[in-house]
C-alpha cells in the first residue's frame, strides 16, 4: 500500500490502537468502519467466552471490510496472573517460573501462545516483558517478567521472540524498565531521579534492537534529564532525540489514558502524545466519542505540514509491519480445537 493512496482521515486513523474495557463493543465496531482506526485492543471484559471471542474478532474483521489497510488485532496476554484468554482456554504459568525452571521452554511457551493467537484472529500481542524483576511481591512487575538479571533476561527474550515464529507481531515491553521502579503505573507516574541503573535495565531492550525487533511499548516512566518532566511514552525529547537514533522499528505507547489518574497531564498528555515520535498511541475510550475527540485534536494539530511529514513516517513503519506479516481481514478457518489446545498447556505447565 503506498501511502498516497490513502486520504488524511485513513492516516490519521492508522496511529491508533483503540479499546473498549467494557461490554459495549459496537463503539468500537462503529470506529473501525468510520475512523479507519489502524487496530483494536481485545479486553476480557470484551467476552465472556470462547464463542464469544471468536464472534467478537469475526464482527470486529468485517467491519474493517471497506477500509485499505488490514487490522492490528492486539491482546495483552502474557499468562500467569496477566490472563485475557476465556475461560475456557487454560492459563499458561507465569513467564517467571518457566524461564527460570529451563530457559528453553521459553520458545515453547511463546509457540503454543502464538499458535493459540493466530487461530482464534489476533495478530499482535503486548508481550514478553523485558523489564528486570525487581523482587517485590507487591510490585506491579511481580512474577511478569524473566527470571534472572538482564543477561538472562535478553537470552530468555530471544528464545520467546524465536519461539513466536513470525505466527504474531511480538510487542516488547515496557521501554525503558519498569524495573527501576515499584510503582504501578495504572495508579501513578513514576519519577526516576537517578540514571544508576538505567543501563542496566535498558540493556535487554537494546539487545533485542539489535536483533531487528519489530515492535515496542515504551512504559509511562519519567526520567530526570532524558524525558522532559515527562513520561517517556509522550515526550518528544525522549523519543525522537533518543529513541529514534537508534531504533527505526514500530514504537507503540503504553494505555494513553492511564496518565487520566495524575491531574498535571490532566490537560497536556494527549497533545503531547500526538506530537511525540510514537508510531501508535494505545487508548482505551469509554465510547466511541471520545475516541473521535482525540483524532479530531490530531486533526487540528496537523495543520501544520512539519506534523504531517511525520505522520508520513509514522505510516511507513506502520504499513511496513502489516505487510511484512502479511497482515488479513479473513475470518475463514479462524478458531481452535480447545481440547486439544489445553493438552498442549497442561504439558508444558507440567514440566515445572
Amino acid at each position: 500500500m503506498n501511502i498516497n493512496n490513502l486520504s488524511l482521515d485513513e492516516k490519521i486513523g492508522q496511529r491508533f490502537i483503540m479499546g473498549i474495557n467494557g461490554t459495549n463493543t459496537n463503539e468500537i465496531i462503529n470506529l473501525v468502519k468510520n475512523a479507519h482506526i489502524g487496530g483494536v485492543i481485545l479486553y476480557k471484559k470484551n467476552y465472556k467466552t470462547y464463542d464469544d471471542m471468536l464472534a467478537l474478532i469475526k464482527k470486529i474483521k468485517l467491519a474493517n471490510e471497506n477500509n485499505k489497510l488490514p487490522l492490528f488485532i492486539a491482546i495483552d496476554q502474557e499468562g500467569g496472573r496477566v490472563n485475557r484468554l476465556p475461560k475456557e482456554i487454560h492459563n499458561l504459568t507465569n513467564i517467571y517460573e518457566i524461564s527460570k525452571k529451563d530457559i528453553n521452554l521459553v520458545n515453547d511457551y511463546a509457540n503454543v501462545l502464538s499458535m493459540i493467537l493466530r487461530d482464534i484472529g489476533i495478530n499482535m500481542n503486548f508481550a514478553p516483558v523485558l523489564d528486570i524483576d525487581n523482587d517485590s511481591r507487591s510490585s506491579a512487575l511481580f512474577k511478569r517478567c524473566f527470571y534472572g538479571n538482564e543477561d538472562m533476561v535478553t537470552e530468555s527474550a530471544i528464545k520467546y521472540i524465536e519461539g513466536t515464529h513470525k505466527m504474531i507481531i511480538p510487542v516488547i515491553k515496557h521501554y525503558p524498565g519498569h524495573g527501576l521502579t515499584k510503582r504501578d503505573t495504572h495508579f501513578m507516574i513514576p519519577y526516576i531521579y537517578s540514571h544508576e541503573n538505567l543501563e542496566k535495565h535498558i540493556k535487554p531492550f537494546d539487545n533485542l534492537i539489535k536483533k531487528d525487533i519489530d515492535a515496542l511499548m515504551v512504559g509511562h516512566l519519567v526520567i530526570r534529564g532524558l524525558t522532559q518532566f515527562l513520561p517517556a511514552s509522550i515526550s518528544s525529547k525522549f523519543l525522537d532525540n533518543y529513541l529514534r537514533k537508534y531504533y527505526n522499528g514500530l514504537i507503540i505507547t503504553d494505555e494513553i489514558n492511564m496518565l487520566r489518574r495524575n491531574p498535571i497531564y490532566f490537560l497536556i498528555y494527549r497533545h503531547k502524545a500526538l506530537l511525540a515520535d510514537s508510531d501508535i498511541l494505545l487508548v482505551k475510550v469509554k465510547d466511541a466519542n471520545e475516541g473521535y475527540k482525540i483524532i479530531d485534536k490530531y486533526k487540528k494539530i496537523l495543520k501544520n505540514n512539519k506534523y504531517q511529514e511525520k505522520l508520513n513516517r509514522n505510516l511507513e513503519r506502520i504499513i511496513a509491519i502489516k505487510d511484512k506479516y502479511k497482515l488479513n481481514d479473513n475470518i475463514d478457518n479462524l478458531g481452535i480445537d480447545i481440547d486439544q489446545i489445553n493438552k498442549k498447556i497442561d504439558l508444558l505447565n507440567n514440566k515445572l
